[in-house]
């Protein structure tokens, strides 16, 4: 196991992008025709932070910048433009954000430099670079980018578009396998420690039919599988009374030929109606995996958290899901040290997570964010109290994974084929349950959905052994 394990651990971060430059996997001439002229001898270079929405954002500015005849910088060049879409979910999100526009600043000296994304209010920020352009992520955003970069004379002329950012839809996610599509924007559900719903403002949705039509281009671009996202993805359908909801979405997702699986991002657990999990469980293009955020498993800390569940609801929630699904995974966020959170809270916490058995788990320290109501508090755990928290809770959650992972071992799974190490001649993928899984195998098949036969695992993921290739984004 240690030479997949090992490979997890170098790759699984660099896949993920959670951080880092957008590279293109399938080159393209990006050379366009603009208002009757052929151009793309400016360059542009992108580092994107955060989440799942924020690479959407990020996949948007870079199509914007080559519909405006612009090309991705190569290596050795400096750039024309660099766009730095930031992260403001916790200060070190903002230090990283910070840190990538100095570094770009001085590393492509002479360039435009646009910060984008939830970092990009002054005050947030903080940046000592001069000449910044900030564009915050409220509605408008991408054409407020568009008009800068003209001003700037990045671009010959604006890039038309229509009146909101969806009508700018992917046609491909460069340097992903899966694509993710941002089908909702902004919260207004309140939680006291989270600074979110400031800067992306009040939800707004992807009209449906828009949504299905950008999904469509996703798999012909080459996409098997498609993530469905959002700053708040549950909430969809409330910008119209819920006329249309999440479940009616994903049943017209499902229809869509050539897609072979679907994913969801986070959700609230009274998000998971029963609506929602009919669908789920009645077609076979829905991964078993949930990525249920549970922040706390203590009533007391929830109800000061501005939750809207309880821990007896969240159960249920997971009950739920398992009564319709064969070993669903479970996917999760906690927070550690939030203001009022005693030791007898923690071991709540750590108590509803052994009774999940959660399959992956992101562990946070608390963060106050400038602005939040849970920043005013004082009742904080002293650092070292949190650190030895957070400790505990990473090593059950190793062991959870690591049980999880291990009820896998001696079958076959269908893997999506993510990222190819040369060196070493292995292949990153994940299982219908995201399930990491090394395996060795001749080049070409990234992007591929093969069978896998599990081998062995550990808490990191498992190994296997290649089968055969099951559907290809290969032309014949």
């Amino acid at each position: 196991m240690g030479l997949g394990t090992r490979f997890l651990l170098r790759h699984a971060c660099h896949f993920l992008m959670a951080s880092g430059q957008i590279k293109a996997s399938r080159r393209r001439s990006h050379q366009v025709i603009v208002s009757g002229m052929t151009t793309g001898t400016k360059t542009f270079d992108i580092r994107v932070h955060g989440c799942k929405t924020n690479q959407y954002d990020a996949q948007q500015i870079r199509r914007l910048l080559e519909l405006g005849g612009l090309r991705e910088v190569g290596d050795g060049e400096s750039a024309d433009v660099v766009v730095v879409h930031t992260c403001a979910v916790t200060q070190s999100a903002v230090r990283k954000s910070r840190s990538s526009v100095r570094q770009l600043s001085r590393s492509h000296e002479g360039a435009e430099v646009v910060v984008t994304g939830c970092a990009a209010e002054h005050r947030l920020l903080q940046s000592k670079e001069e000449g910044l352009r900030q564009i915050p992520p409220r509605e408008g955003w991408l054409t407020e980018l568009n008009d800068t970069l003209f001003q700037a004379g990045v671009l010959q002329t604006p890039v038309p578009l229509g009146e909101t950012a969806d009508q700018l839809m992917l046609e491909e996610f460069t340097g992903h396998a899966r694509a993710f599509l941002k089908v909702q924007d902004g919260c207004d559900i309140g939680c006291t420690f989270c600074i979110v719903p400031r800067l992306r403002r009040k939800p707004r949705d992807k009209p449906l039919d828009v949504a299905v039509q950008e999904a469509r281009q996703l798999v012909h671009g080459g996409h098997q599988e498609i993530v469905v996202t959002g700053i708040s993805v549950g909430l969809y359908g409330q910008e119209g009374g819920y006329r249309v909801t999440l479940a009616d979405l994903l049943r017209e997702l499902v229809q869509i030929p050539g897609l072979k699986r679907l994913r969801m991002s986070s959700l609230h657990p009274n998000e998971l109606t029963p609506d929602l999990l009919d669908v789920w469980s009645s077609s076979e293009v829905i991964m078993p995996h949930f990525h249920l955020s549970l922040q706390s498993g203590s009533n007391h800390v929830l109800r000061e958290m501005h939750r809207g569940y309880t821990a007896e609801e969240f159960l249920d929630a997971v009950e739920r899901a398992r009564a319709c699904l064969d070993r669903p995974a479970f996917n999760t966020d906690v927070i550690v040290g939030f203001p009022g959170e005693t030791e007898t809270c923690f071991e709540e916490t750590m108590e509803l997570s052994r009774q999940v058995g959660f399959s992956r788990m992101h562990v946070f320290p608390y963060s106050p964010r400038p602005g939040t109501q849970a920043e005013r508090r004082k009742s904080r755990a002293p650092g070292s109290v949190v650190k030895e928290r957070s400790q505990r809770l990473r090593e059950l959650a190793d062991r959870m994974a690591r049980d999880y992972h291990q009820m896998f071992v001696g079958q076959d799974s269908e893997v999506l084929v993510e990222l190819w190490d040369p060196g070493r001649e292995h292949y990153l993928s994940y299982t219908e349950r995201y399930i990491p899984v090394s395996f060795v195998a001749p080049p070409g098949l990234r992007g591929d959905i093969v069978r896998v036969s599990l081998t062995g695992a550990d808490e990191h993921g498992a190994t296997g052994v290649y089968r055969e290739t099951l559907s290809s984004t290969r032309s014949e």
